[in-house]
């Protein structure tokens, strides 16, 4: 036998069995790339057989550490002992603790400090200014819900008698039907004066002007209108009530509009509008937050959380203008005119929307 040529190809092992076991299924490749693509999908899994270890169980992907790098899911067994589950818990409580931790004291006394972090990239450690933004006005529709026109009042004062605080709990915790009718706030007048302007409006055909549509269809909207109007008058606490439950859905569309101002104010900073936005979030949830808490306090018979309340409910300017001092890098006096010019455009806005949201009270009752 003679001796293989120099230079010619020697069989591995590994080409020795594939070789052998393409024989067996009657099957060879004639090129190397075919042979290695039907290697691949002889080791891929079927779609009906179970999940390999190493891919994730929710997309698929190949797994390359504890979590996904596709969707973010954990790489953990579908069946997981009741500790794990109890541990599990916990992280997250902790976690969202370790984040009130360090979100509350930036966002109340540092203002625009959040802001700057966030737009940074430091978000992992605070709560997300969407989330926060929701929470405080959750916070402050329940609150306004709860004593808008209510006239309750809480004995937090240190000076009250016993007796006087039993009979604000009773005057408070004891009201009645006829108490609740007469309750509407002063501005609007006593409950005959309510009455007698009720009448004056339904039965007067001018009091309302509709300047929409054909003479039928300004007819009828005036007509309507008219019947609404004496009916919020009878009912100030249903006309409230309408607009606190709908307040929501306008504070949510002035955010945009707060974002658009700050862009146009600082439109030479080339700042995206997404950071403007987080900027609104930010602030509407320190004002929702002050204004909550001061309505709280207002609602005391102690005259200094009274004074305090007030202070409160006035420290959203002062912290827009730090806010904004720090966040666009400017001086406080450039920061102060800006201010006073965006409150100015933006009030006018808010009471064209409140506008609206008292007309649409007044329809939907």
């Amino acid at each position: 036998m003679s001796a293989p040529a120099p230079g010619s190809d020697r069989f591995e092992d590994d080409d020795l069995e594939s070789l052998g076991d393409e024989h067996l299924s009657g099957e060879v490749a004639s090129d190397p790339e075919e042979a290695r693509s039907a290697a691949e999908a002889s080791e891929a899994p079927s779609p009906e057989s179970d999940t390999p270890e190493d891919q994730c169980e929710n997309c698929g992907a190949l797994l390359r550490g504890p979590y996904c790098s596709q969707c973010g899911q954990k790489a953990a067994d579908r069946v997981v002992p009741i500790w794990h589950m109890i541990n599990e818990a916990l992280e997250a409580v902790i976690e969202l603790d370790m984040r009130v931790l360090h979100t509350f004291p930036k966002f109340l006394f540092l203002p625009g400090r959040l802001t700057k972090e966030y737009v940074n990239g430091r978000r992992k450690r605070y709560i997300r200014p969407f989330r926060l933004y929701l929470f405080t006005t959750f916070l402050l529709f329940t609150v306004l819900a709860v004593t808008a026109g209510q006239g309750l009042q809480f004995p937090f004062d240190p000076q009250i008698s016993p007796a006087q605080a039993d009979t604000t709990r009773l005057v408070a915790g004891g009201a009645t039907d006829t108490m609740a009718a007469a309750s509407a706030p002063s501005f609007l007048g006593s409950p005959e004066q309510r009455e007698e302007w009720a009448r004056a409006i339904q039965n007067n055909p001018g009091a309302v002007d509709v300047e929409i549509g054909g003479p039928e269809t300004q007819a009828r909207l005036e007509r309507v209108l008219r019947v609404k109007s004496a009916e919020a008058l009878r009912n100030p606490q249903d006309f409230i009530r309408g607009m606190i439950d709908r307040g929501p859905y306008v504070m949510f569309l002035m955010l945009p509009i707060f974002a658009f101002l700050l862009k146009l104010l600082y439109i030479r900073r080339g700042r995206l509008y997404v950071e403007h936005l987080i900027f609104s979030l930010h602030v509407h949830a320190f004002a929702f937050f002050a204004f909550t808490v001061g309505l709280l306090l207002g609602e005391t018979n102690s005259g200094w959380l009274r004074t305090a309340a007030d202070w409160i409910e006035l420290s959203p300017l002062l912290y827009l203008v730090f806010a904004m001092s720090h966040v666009y890098e400017q001086g406080f006096i450039k920061s102060t005119i800006k201010v006073l010019f965006l409150l100015f455009v933006y009030t006018i806005i808010l009471t064209i929307g409140l506008l609206f949201l008292a007309l649409a009270a007044v329809v939907l009752m």
